[in-house]
């Protein structure tokens, strides 16, 4: 398994969001407040949002190489939040 850096989960979580809704950008990932996780930051049609994905739950999906749903669904999540915030 590779290292966990920050440019590696940042080009991973862009594919995996490209995959879920194409008019989703990752602005940007950062360390946390939070010990062991990274602050995702995205955008969707000029409004954005967050989530915050655990260490391990990223070192999880990359040792699967992609297989891993649970980071599917928690950047679904936070795209779904976008949607919903989009429409109000």
């Amino acid at each position: 398994m590779p290292r966990l850096t920050l440019k590696l989960v940042e080009d991973t979580l862009r594919k995996e969001v490209q995959k879920l809704d194409k008019r989703v950008q990752v602005v940007g990932v950062n360390q946390s407040k939070k010990k062991d996780s990274f602050r995702v930051t995205l955008l969707k049609d000029g409004r954005t949002g967050g989530a915050d994905l655990k260490k391990d739950l990223l070192k999880q999906f990359l040792s699967q190489e992609g297989k891993g749903g649970a980071l599917r669904k928690a950047l679904g999540k936070a795209v779904g939040r976008l949607s919903i915030m989009y429409r109000m």
